[in-house]
Formats: structure tokens, C-alpha cells, sequence
């Protein structure tokens, strides 16, 4: 994690930072009690103009007070609607992969991108008031994904952008950054940041989606609320983008790329001067993915082919040590116990067999009875069927190819 000075607002500045505040409670109730329920402010001196990795906004107090309020409500806004569509975490994953749809990636493109949908939608919505020099295009819509303008722009060739060239600093001038054919990004995505052991410092999924519950009813209790934040928040509680890419950020995102250890130092840190304890690389990226699969013939051959052939390309990213493959109709009918991806690849062309009714809760009665603590649970069903009382301790993912959703964990659809 980046860290950051924190800096002591003047008199001035404190003022016009509660009049903002205000001003952004009324103007745009979902995106302030996101702000304050799962963001943590910090002024500081050490970011030029705005920026956020997810958990913190992190803002310049004498950049943002050269603004007028309706422009401070409208950078506010900006930097939620960052970190409410998990922007850090989607760049990071394309960071780390190198490419986005097999498009080199560049991560100041895809800030210009994001920010000219983010920009698009408080336009149409009316939040704040953009400032003449930050990215705006009509022929941008805010109902866009940044990954789909990624594209669209990269194949017009106009990425990589120009370079940064600073400016001031100060609100209202132009030269912070230079981005497509004129100045107009005022804000940075940082990496999400980490904890003292290592893990993601994020809101956790259950904090997340209850806060923009929240958020979404207090909105709602004080006016109508534009659709862009209703599809915003069907996004959320029941995400509709590619279920490919979507298994692939959420499997990667739960699990991770590599697994890491101290009992292993890294041996290229200990001969830097000064020495640096750092931990080793373990040989895997997790320990243990179970993968549910509905047995019951209510799921396709279809649907099962092109799920197990995705997932396989998944399990080859994050490497785990075990794969657990367990086939279940109305009890388990099958239970396979991988090494490898090669094994796993194995058997999706052998196939799982099965038959009869349809039950969820026998999958993770074997995971408590086997005591396997997954890193994550995969299950590819209908969703028609009845489930767990409560939620398990661990990550559950849900390949859906009916239109359910499950009560808990993350479903996403299977469209083929």
C-alpha cells in the first residue's frame, strides 16, 4: 500500500471541504453514504490531485478547494464511483495479465477510459458540475463498461495516450495530466491495498453489498433515483457482465496468482544491501478449490463443456495445490481429487455422470465432513434447488445458467 502524509487542512479549506460535503449528501445521497460507510478520507500532499485504491480517497486539500463546491461534489462522486464499480481491482487483474481481451493494457488508458464513463454518467445523472478541462465525450455514454471504450479507443489507435505533464496542481487549471487529445484525468487508481499479513485491505463482499443496499435505499427514501444507480446496483447484487471474465476476476480475486510463505525467504531480497526478509514463492497459488457440479441433468452438456474448459484456463492462472471436484444431484455422486490441471482437463473430457433430483446442501456437507477449508467453492448449477441454511466461512461462487440468484456468495451467469 501507497502511504500517504496526511495534511492539515487550514481554516479555509476546512470550511469549504463541510459546505462540499453538504452539498454531495443532498446532491448525490447513494455516492455520500457509500463515501462515508465503506470509504476512508485522507487529505495529503503527497497525491498532486485525486486518487483512490479501492478503501481510500485520497485527496490534495489545496487541488480540491481551488474548485468550486458543485465541482468538488462532481470529484467526490468520481472517486466513489471508482471504488463502488471496483475499479482498482479490475485494473490490477489486467495489470497482472498484461492484457485486457487480448489487447496490450495500459494502465493509464484504462484511468482515462473509466473516467470518461464515470464523467458521462454524473453529466446525464446531474451530480456536481464538470469542469470545461476533465475528459468528457458525447459519444461516450455512462451506460458504457470502461473495458468496452477500452477497446473501441485502442482499436481507433488512440492508446497510448500522450504523457503526464504536471501541471500546478491547482483546481481549476489545467496541465495535471495530459490524456487523449487535451488535459482532463484529475484523479489516479492505485493498487488496492494491503494488510499486515499480506491479504487485500478491501471491504469485505457481505460489508459491500450491505452497504450499497444501504446506500441504495437511503437514496431511494429521498427521491427517485436515476437509473444508471439502479443498474449500478443490479450490477452489484447480481453482476451481468461476461461470466468468463467475471469467474476469472472472482476466482483470481479470491484466491489470488501465487501463494507466498516465510518459511521460504526470498533468497534475491536477502543478497540486496540492506538485507530484506521477504517471503518466498510456495510453488502454489492456493491450497484448495472445490468445484460443485450439478449432476442432476438440469445443466446442458453444453453449459458443462464450455464451463469446464473456462475454469480450466482459471485454475492455470491461480495454481492451487488441490482441486476437489465433487458431482452432486440430490446427494454426492461423485467426488474426484486432482493435483494437477492436466488431471482436471482430464476429466471434463471423461465427463461426471449422474442423475436425479436436485439438493446444494450435500457439496458443502462433504466440504465440513472432509474438513477441506477451501480457498474458494466453484458450483455450476441450474440454481434450481434448495440450499444451505447459513453461509460457509469461505469464498462460494455460483455458475449460473438459470436467472436465480444465490442467497449468498457471488452468482454469476452462464450464457452460452
Amino acid at each position: 500500500m501507497v502511504k500517504m502524509k496526511p495534511a492539515t487542512l487550514t481554516y479555509e479549506q476546512e470550511r469549504k471541504m463541510e459546505i462540499a460535503r453538504v452539498a454531495f449528501m443532498v446532491s448525490s445521497p447513494f455516492y455520500s453514504h457509500l463515501y462515508y460507510s465503506l470509504g476512508r478520507e485522507i487529505f495529503t500532499k503527497d497525491m498532486p490531485t485525486a486518487a483512490t485504491d479501492g478503501r481510500r480517497i485520497l485527496l490534495n486539500p489545496d487541488y480540491i478547494c481551488g474548485f468550486t463546491v458543485p465541482e468538488q461534489v462532481f470529484i467526490l462522486a468520481h472517486e466513489m464511483s471508482h471504488l463502488v464499480s471496483q475499479h482498482p481491482t479490475r485494473m490490477v487483474h489486467y495489470k497482472r495479465e498484461g492484457k485486457l481481451r487480448n489487447l496490450p493494457y495500459d494502465q493509464m488508458f484504462a484511468n482515462v477510459c473509466a473516467d470518461y464513463c464515470i464523467n458521462a454518467d454524473l453529466v446525464e445523472t446531474g451530480v456536481g458540475t464538470i469542469n470545461p478541462a476533465w475528459l468528457f465525450d458525447k459519444a461516450i455514454k455512462g451506460s458504457e463498461l470502461w473495458e468496452d471504450v477500452y477497446e473501441r479507443l485502442f482499436k481507433q489507435g488512440m492508446c497510448p495516450p500522450p504523457p503526464k505533464r504536471k501541471g500546478s496542481g491547482q483546481g481549476g487549471q489545467k496541465g495535471d495530466q495530459q490524456a487523449l487529445n487535451g488535459d482532463g484525468t484529475f484523479d489516479e487508481i492505485l493498487e488496492p491495498p494491503t494488510d499486515a499479513d499480506g491479504g487485500t485491505d478491501l471491504p469485505s463482499e457481505s460489508e459491500f453489498k450491505e452497504a450499497v443496499a444501504q446506500a441504495y435505499a437511503v437514496a431511494k427514501a429521498m427521491g427517485d433515483v436515476p437509473g444508471s444507480i439502479q443498474r449500478l446496483v443490479e450490477e452489484i447484487l447480481a453482476p451481468q457482465i461476461d461470466w468468463r471474465e467475471h469467474v476469472r476476476l472472482l476466482v483470481t480475486g479470491k484466491v489470488g496468482y501465487r501463494g507466498e510463505t516465510w518459511t521460504k525467504p526470498n533468497r534475491r531480497r536477502l543478497v540486496m544491501n540492506p538485507i530484506t526478509i521477504m517471503p518466498g514463492r510456495n510453488g502454489y497459488g492456493c491450497n484448495t478449490v472445490v468445484v460443485g457440479v450439478d449432476t442432476s441433468g438440469s445443466v446442458g452438456p453444453d453449459e458443462m463443456q464450455v464451463f469446464m474448459s473456462e475454469l480450466s484456463g482459471v485454475l492455470q492462472d491461480v495454481r492451487p495445490k488441490r482441486i476437489v471436484v465433487v458431482g452432486c444431484d440430490a446427494a454426492v455422486s461423485q467426488v474426484d481429487e486432482l493435483y494437477s490441471v492436466s488431471e482436471f482437463e482430464a476429466l471434463r473430457v471423461k465427463g461426471i455422470k449422474g442423475g436425479g433430483g436436485t439438493r446444494f446442501e450435500p457439496v458443502f456437507d462433504h466440504v465440513k465432513e472432509q474438513d477441506l477449508r477451501p480457498d474458494a467453492l466453484i458450483y455450476l448449477t441450474d440454481m434450481e434447488g434448495t440450499f444451505p441454511d447459513e453461509a460457509p466461512a469461505y469464498p462460494v461462487i455460483w455458475a449460473a445458467t438459470g436467472d436465480h440468484v444465490g442467497p449468498f456468495g457471488d452468482t454469476v451467469r452462464i450464457k452460452i
